[in-house]
């Protein structure tokens, strides 16, 4: 049986100043990273088990990161959704996080 999970897609800019920070607090065994060094816009891809735990982890530093400046647009993808969610909150992005194979793309 899968386990749900969700994804960060990091540009070569955010994964070269989250990507560390994301690997000290996201628990290891809930986390696989893939880096493709070719691609700037999708350059790491965090596949994360979906939890409580990993979902609050990733809102809390996504939400961090955007207020220190290193995160500059936030697109939110569910399904055949797709929205723009730069602005919103630490709450509303821990509760996408929480949508199942939610896709999350941060440059």
């Amino acid at each position: 049986m899968n386990s749900a999970k969700f994804i960060l897609r990091l540009s070569q800019a955010v994964s070269a100043d989250m990507l560390e920070d994301l690997r000290a607090v996201m628990p290891a065994d809930a986390t696989q990273i893939f880096i493709n060094a070719l691609e700037e816009d999708n350059h790491t891809t965090l596949e994360c088990v979906q939890s409580d735990e990993t979902c609050a982890l990733a809102a809390s530093a996504i939400a961090l990161w955007r207020q220190l400046g290193h995160v500059h647009h936030i697109i939110w993808r569910h399904g055949w959704e797709t929205h723009d969610v730069t602005e919103a909150s630490q709450q509303q992005l821990f509760q996408m996080l929480q949508q199942s194979d939610a896709i999350m793309q941060i440059n």
